[in-house]
């Protein structure tokens, strides 16, 4: 062998500059280390807890403050004791309802128009610590007088017990006398008569206002069948049908009053107007 093939022979080889990677055997990656996700979750459930204290138990959220619009008759005062004292309720049995997330709102308006007749409630939330309370009042439209007792009353039928009535309002108001034997008062405040009732005498007080020579003391119902009748100042009890159209009954009456009865008005006791054409005089 010559010197050549020895000193080959000799050589090692060097396998360190070589790429050996076989493309079908992925390297693994290294796994996070096990303290992150440790830390991880332990930063996250205090923050929950955290969040769960802030909404729920934090002085922040606390009512401090009742607003209420759109009242004019009653009292503010009547209404915010009655939210104060819902706040001081237990919700959910751990909370307290003076946070006002946890404010029930429901209850709350179902208390006050269970106690107040009004004709709309609502109650908004005004972050971080203030309720506001937007009221409709129903309208007075006339004055019911049950007995010695007189009460204001919506165009609906709602008694409105909140307010006294004046003697003022007694003469600008019409007023509808119940001379039955029986409350006509109902448990939910309102006038137990049917709605085409109450719309003929609402809508024949109307055609009467229009007639400046006629002057109504009172409206009165009672247990006669289909009949309101009318007491005028210094003039007759009229009867009028529900049946008939009431424009037409306040014509005749005032043709009766012109042409017949003219100044025997206050005289006498009573005209009746529910047998269409005949008209009948006492």
């Amino acid at each position: 062998m010559s010197r050549a093939g020895k000193y080959f022979k000799n050589i090692k080889k060097d396998y360190q500059g070589k790429n050996f990677r076989n493309p079908f055997f992925h390297k693994p990656k290294k796994k996070p280390k096990k303290t992150f996700f440790v830390c991880l979750t332990i930063f996250i459930i205090i923050f929950i807890f955290f969040l769960f204290w802030f909404i729920f138990f934090a002085p922040f959220w606390r009512i401090k403050d009742i607003k209420i619009e759109g009242l004019t008759r009653l009292g503010n005062s009547e209404i915010t004791s009655k939210i104060w004292e819902q706040s001081i309720k237990s919700r959910y049995g751990i909370f307290k309802q003076n946070n006002i997330w946890l404010f029930d709102k429901q209850e709350a308006q179902e208390s006050i128009l269970a106690a107040y007749n009004l004709a709309s409630l609502k109650i908004n939330i005004n972050l971080p610590s203030t309720l506001v309370v937007k009221i409709g009042e129903r309208p007075y439209s006339f004055i019911f007088q049950q007995g010695n007792n007189y009460f204001y009353t919506s165009n609906d039928g709602y008694i409105l017990r909140e307010a006294l009535v004046s003697e003022e309002d007694k003469a600008k108001y019409l007023i509808l006398e119940n001379k039955n034997a029986n409350d006509l008062i109902s448990e939910i405040n309102k006038i137990n008569i049917s709605d085409t009732y109450l719309n003929f005498i609402l809508g024949l007080a109307n055609n009467i206002a229009t007639k400046p020579e006629l002057s109504v003391e009172r409206f009165i119902i009672d247990q006669e069948f289909n009949t309101i009748k009318v007491k005028f100042r210094d003039g007759p009890l009229v009867y009028f049908s529900i049946k008939l159209d009431g424009g037409t009954q306040v014509e005749r009456l005032v043709l009766v009053k012109k042409e017949k009865i003219k100044d025997n008005f206050s005289k006498t006791n009573y005209i009746d107007l529910r047998y269409d054409d005949r008209i009948f005089i006492n």
